[in-house]
């Protein structure tokens, strides 16, 4: 325990902080990437207008020792009942209403682009301290910048969580953002369960992340696959701290939620303006 409160306090800040259902795109198949590399995104615009994310080198890694991450992950826990109850709440109907006063639509590359030169929308990042993007076949990483304010509230809560236990600091991954009108038409001729009117998608406020993987923390250099493991292991305990952020967060009305089963996300709209708080 010694070691790993000294690993945590030293290691950690430095090391790995460097820094309505069914309507998803989540694909189990691409988990066989590397965290620790961002995908390649289909369709996305350019946009050399929009500021360049600052590179961090990372900083060396600390040694991580399995047990003692074991111990961590031990102290957390899975979501009870009443906390899927609450995070079951916010049905589509609720979230679109939201996003459609809150957001932006755009249909087509065109569109986005010049979006992204009024500022209304912003490049989510491949890979920050917080989340990585999965590949994403019906959408494109852009959102509001009120919508990316609110996924780093949401990635500082779940980390302090995480800090308080003691466990690493994994990231989410992102696996839906923005949709076109013809993104969310090719998502509903492959997904049964996929919105057959407006998707909350389409207005740039809603993201889907990942509640079965996350990816290790930034920094994790040598230690990426022994940390890639142990998050596997406990992904039910990542989970359930993630979710716990997401409660509190739409207990203080800054978002919508909604967990799904067909597919293994949480479903979030942000629910109020958050750029520049």
């Amino acid at each position: 325990m010694l070691d790993m409160r000294r690993w945590m306090a030293a290691g950690m800040m430095t090391v790995l902080a460097a820094c309505g259902g069914g309507d998803h795109e989540y694909d189990p198949d691409n988990d066989a990437e590397a965290a620790r590399t961002a995908p390649a995104q289909p369709r996305q615009p350019s946009s050399p207008e929009t500021p360049a994310q600052p590179v961090v080198p990372d900083p060396p890694a600390a040694a991580v020792r399995p047990d003692s991450v074991r111990e961590a992950f031990a102290r957390g826990r899975a979501l009870g009942a009443s906390e899927i109850g609450w995070l079951r709440r916010d049905v589509n109907r609720t979230q679109v209403a939201t996003a459609q006063s809150l957001g932006v639509r755009a249909y087509a590359d065109a569109q986005i682009q010049q979006l992204v030169r009024q500022g209304r929308l912003v490049a989510l990042g491949d890979s920050t301290p917080h989340w990585v993007l999965r590949k994403m076949d019906h959408s494109v990483p852009y959102v509001t910048p009120d919508a990316r304010a609110l996924l780093v509230q949401v990635g500082r809560r779940f980390h302090a969580r995480l800090d308080s236990l003691g466990i690493p600091r994994y990231r989410m991954k992102v696996t839906s953002a923005l949709r076109t009108g013809s993104t969310q038409a090719e998502l509903r001729k492959i997904n049964s369960y996929a919105s057959q009117t407006a998707s909350a998608h389409e207005f740039g406020t809603t993201m889907d992340v990942s509640h079965e993987r996350f990816a290790v923390p930034a920094g994790a250099g040598a230690q990426a696959d022994t940390l890639e493991e142990l998050g596997k292991e406990h992904a039910k305990i990542l989970q359930g701290e993630l979710g716990r952020t997401l409660i509190e967060l739409r207990t203080r009305e800054l978002l919508h939620v909604m967990i799904e089963d067909r597919q293994p996300v949480y479903h979030f709209t942000v629910r109020q303006r958050l750029a520049g708080r």
